[in-house]
């Protein structure tokens, strides 16, 4: 039996059988809200009305006709701002260069390495889950299809609004690059991702080439698109472009890059030697998982600080304080623990083991719990990489942090917790969207091609979980 659902605002008009759940069938419509977890009613944000009530929609089941009133999507910030990279002469004509990320997209049209209009939107596949493991299971159960139409129809549309900035028509691109994640990549070109639900995870985008863009976005009919190589299953081109982009492959000086998102990816070395490894945060730190937690948008706290004995807050846009962000998320922990409310097992010293920023905003015992589980594995892969390469952790000589969360995160709060070596506090810059600026220079440059190959084969790659003394450091660094 059919059911008729009314969806609103925009009175939208979709039709479900009986015992379908709602998720899927917004889902299927592009109309699904957030849904962290990925719809296994876990993380309890995919709320709507139905019929004027809050329900979770993945725990609806069909059995009447009924209405859906949709949350109103918030603003969030999207940093596409980055790290400036070496001139050369660039290729003529226009180019595309896309970062996919597994929570945001850039995007950036150019001439002549010159950027003339930037784009940037939500990653429409979070409404399959807001990490990259609950993605790979929904392609590999059969979504590939959803998941891959999705992703391309956003980057269509923001090529409509970049050459509608620059009054261009995208038949006249001649290039296009696209950096992210393996995953990312493998669900973007439509190659279905099993190669990283089992060990050991191998890549399968391991040679630079270029392929005819028409193929995967039908509105370029003349660009090609740059395939860019990765270097383990986890760790991507998004990483190489971030490496590309900060020029720490042909420096003396020791350098670690860290990109922190629900995946953390690092590279530490110089001229000499390149070591990279990948690390499990998990969604935490970008507001998922976490049961206030949300994106960097209005409404969301965003740092926090101890002032006389109390925790402040600030808040983006101004509003009230609807939820908290990563780093707002780290701030708050660190200011917890200079407070004495929390102690260096991570326990919350009070009787409802809750810390409070607002009356509706705070943290859990199990909040705290999944901030140790993110920077006891990030801290344990810069620990290890350092090993690997026979220097202690002090001899690094900086640290570039890429992308939205590391720019936006405070270095001294990073370190008081313990997610990056406190002994590094002093050499800290934030680079922004390194990957985005990568993606720029492989777009602009004839060289940077066969450069990121070069990269990628430099690069020497760790697996975290085979080390030895991986699950020791672990544990150690999920104190504070």
């Amino acid at each position: 039996m059919a059911y008729h659902i009314t969806v609103e605002p925009g009175h939208r008009h979709l039709e479900a059988a009986d015992g379908d759940d709602l998720l899927r069938i917004l889902r299927a419509a592009g109309l699904a809200p957030d849904a962290p977890c990925g719809g296994t009613g876990r993380c309890g944000k995919c709320t709507v009305l139905v019929d004027g009530v809050e329900a979770s929609a993945c725990r609806t089941i069909i059995g009447r006709d009924m209405t859906v009133t949709l949350p109103t999507a918030g603003t969030a910030a999207i940093l596409t701002s980055g790290i400036a990279t070496t001139a050369v002469p660039g290729r003529e004509g226009y180019a595309l260069a896309f970062d996919i990320g597994t929570t945001t997209v850039a995007g950036f049209l150019l001439a002549g390495g010159a950027e003339l209009a930037s784009e940037s939107r939500l990653n429409p596949q979070a409404v399959f889950g807001a990490d990259v493991i609950s993605r790979i299971r929904h392609a590999i159960s059969g979504e590939l299809p959803a998941l891959t139409g999705c992703i391309r129809s956003c980057i269509e549309e923001m090529i409509r609004a970049l050459c509608a900035k620059a009054r261009i028509l995208p038949r006249e691109v001649s290039v296009l690059s696209i950096v992210g994640n393996p995953a990312m990549q493998q669900l973007f070109l439509g190659i279905a991702p099993d190669n990283l639900a089992v060990i050991p995870f191998a890549p399968v985008l391991n040679r630079a080439e270029a392929l005819p863009a028409k193929d995967y976005l039908t509105i370029l009919e003349n660009a090609q698109l740059l395939i860019v190589p990765d270097i383990s299953g986890f760790v991507g081109a998004d990483t190489v472009a971030c490496v590309l982009a900060s020029g720490m492959e042909k420096q003396e000086e020791l350098t670690l890059l860290v990109d922190i998102g629900t995946n953390g990816e690092m590279v530490l070395g110089s001229r000499h030697r390149l070591v990279a490894c990948s690390a499990a945060a998990g969604p935490a730190l970008e507001g998922a998982n976490i049961q206030c937690g949300m994106r960097g948008q209005n409404g969301a706290i965003d740092h926090v600080w101890l002032e006389d004995g109390t925790l402040r807050y600030s808040v983006i846009g101004g509003e009230e304080a609807a939820g908290i962000c990563g780093s707002g998320l780290i701030d708050a922990v660190a200011a917890a623990l200079n407070a004495g409310l929390l102690n260096s097992r991570g326990r919350i010293c009070n009787e409802d083991r809750t810390i409070h920023l607002t009356d509706t905003v705070f943290l859990t015992q199990e909040d705290i719990r999944q901030v140790q589980l993110a920077k006891g594995a990030i801290a344990a892969g810069i620990g290890l990489m350092a090993a690997h390469l026979g220097i202690p952790t002090e001899q690094i000589d900086r640290v570039y942090l890429a992308g939205a969360f590391g720019t936006y995160m405070n270095p001294e709060s990073a370190c008081r917790i313990g997610l990056l070596p406190p002994v590094l506090a002093k050499k800290i810059t934030a680079i922004g969207n390194a990957a985005g600026s990568g993606a720029k220079a492989l777009a602009c440059r004839p060289d940077a091609l066969a450069h990121a190959q070069q990269i990628v084969t430099r690069t020497e790659f760790i697996e975290l979980a085979t080390q030895p003394g991986f699950s020791r450091s672990f544990a150690k660094n999920m104190r504070f």
